[in-house]
């Protein structure tokens, strides 16, 4: 294991990097090779919630979206760091919210803007396939007709990212450059020659050096395991629970302890 410095893997640091006004230029090149959108038809990118307030580190993840608008479309971008069982259900609420929250009242629906939720996750999340891109619309599953183009979700699993760097392929490039934490990693990816890359890249080195963002994202970091230790300790209670449920259950229709182990722990 190389050098290691801040990772954009974490939600705090990716906000930092994409959401900071003097990074425009990064963070369109970013949504530019994500969303297959061409850099010249990419315009009027603006970030709705730039401020990280520090009272609110150790809070739910949700809190460091990144929200956005895309011209008429309303976009908006989250780094999960850690396994969520519900992801899915959250990302449809998301977005959902998102795109019900448009209107007023007796408003026209003809004014609903496209809505996008991006979701890097620093974790596998499908285990049906191996493409570290998944993008889901609303569709009718019987006859294969999309619903709407209004809504869209799409999930970027960092973990299957896989291969050296090519500077032809930039969303699996900017994906690599998400997930990459180690000095080597990074020296290989500014030696490909992109730009925006390359910027990217020297913020890290920067926010590595200063003293204020590494203790902003220490307390990040901390409240994180924090919480999912006590989400594993909450499980494991559950499961132990439920366990305890099941076999008062048999005992009570009559069943002896060795007849129960042998059921369950053979």
């Amino acid at each position: 294991m190389g050098e290691k410095f801040i990772s954009a893997k974490l939600d705090i640091v990716f906000k930092m990097l994409f959401a900071d006004e003097n990074n425009n230029d990064i963070l369109e090149a970013l949504l530019s090779a994500i969303l297959d959108i061409p850099p010249n038809e990419l315009h009027n990118v603006i970030v709705k919630n730039p401020e990280i307030n520090p009272k609110h580190i150790d809070e739910k993840y949700y809190r460091l979206d990144l929200n956005m608008t895309i011209g008429n479309q309303l976009v908006n971008a989250e780094m999960q760091s850690y396994y969520d069982g519900f992801f899915k259900e959250r990302a449809y609420l998301y977005n959902s919210k998102q795109f019900s929250s448009q209107l007023d009242e007796g408003e026209d629906y003809s004014k609903l803007c496209p809505c996008i939720s991006i979701n890097f996750m620093d974790y596998i999340a499908f285990k049906d396939h191996d493409d570290y891109h998944s993008k889901f619309g609303v569709w009718d599953v019987e006859h294969n007709n999309r619903l709407t183009d209004k809504m869209e979700i799409h999930f970027f699993e960092l973990k299957k990212v896989k291969g050296t760097p090519d500077k032809n392929n930039l969303k699996k490039l900017w994906l690599q450059f998400l997930k990459a934490e180690t000095k080597e990693e990074f020296a290989m990816l500014e030696n490909i020659g992109v730009p925006a890359i390359e910027k990217a890249i020297q913020a890290i080195y920067k926010m590595s050096a200063d003293d204020r963002a590494k203790e902003e994202i220490r307390m990040r970091e901390k409240a994180m395991h924090d919480q999912a230790s006590m989400l594993l300790s909450a499980e494991t209670k559950g499961r132990a629970e439920r366990e305890a449920e099941i076999i008062q259950k048999m005992r009570d229709k009559g069943m002896t302890d060795e007849e129960i182990n042998n059921i369950l722990f053979s």
